[in-house]
């Protein structure tokens, strides 16, 4: 009896995994889809490439040393780049579903990667391997194309917050990540978020209590 239900149980669950899968391709072709029109047939190419995956709270997804080998689609959760220098631990940047994530000058040149990739929470993510990318840019033009225009948003992204960082205020960004991601945000532990921010944890916890009275 007790078979019988494990049986069920397994087969239920692996339905509902299925539908979730869907839904999260259906997420990435739309965001895919708003860099780059995506026809039927390059989406099929694409799409048998993706892979999902779980990871769980404070698992490491890449070290710094290790070639990065996927280029992950976030669909759940929060991930966040770090990296050492002087043995202390700067945060560069989270990732928030539906963005695309990895050490990319790693990925991109498949040499040892400078920078850690964590996840927040637990997480879920579809990702292509190196060698399936390179494969599908073969098939289709248009899957190279719309590689090309994520990787230049990617930078353009980049250059856009180290400028920022000039002229906006602690407080500034980690309102408008309140704005994004509120509920996503109260998960991220406080010396992460503080070292994002480039100010103490102490100073991090004025601008929350500031907020929350205002």
């Amino acid at each position: 009896m007790f078979k019988n239900f494990f049986h069920i149980f397994d087969f239920v669950n692996f339905f509902r995994k299925r539908k979730m899968k869907k839904m999260y391709k259906a997420q990435i072709r739309g965001f895919i889809s708003s860099i780059v029109p995506f026809s039927d047939k390059d989406w099929a190419l694409f799409d048998k490439r993706l892979v999902y995956k779980e990871f769980e709270k404070n698992e490491i997804l890449l070290r710094a040393g290790e070639v990065e080998n996927y280029m992950y689609f976030l669909v759940e959760g929060v991930t966040r780049i770090f990296q050492f220098q002087n043995d202390i631990e700067y945060t560069l940047r989270f990732n928030f579903p539906i963005t695309p994530f990895n050490s990319y000058a790693s990925f991109i040149t498949q040499s040892p990667s400078l920078i850690n990739v964590e996840a927040i929470t637990d997480v879920k993510v579809l990702r292509m391997s190196y060698s399936d990318m390179q494969s599908l840019y073969e098939e289709s033009k248009m899957a190279e194309r719309v590689g090309r225009r994520m990787i230049e948003l990617l930078y353009v992204q980049r250059e856009i917050k180290e400028l920022q960082m000039h002229s906006k205020t602690a407080e500034d960004y980690y309102c408008e990540m309140l704005d994004a991601n509120d509920s996503l945000v109260q998960h991220i532990p406080q010396k992460h978020l503080a070292s994002y921010l480039g100010i103490t944890p102490e100073s991090l916890s004025r601008i929350k209590k500031k907020i929350a009275c205002s």
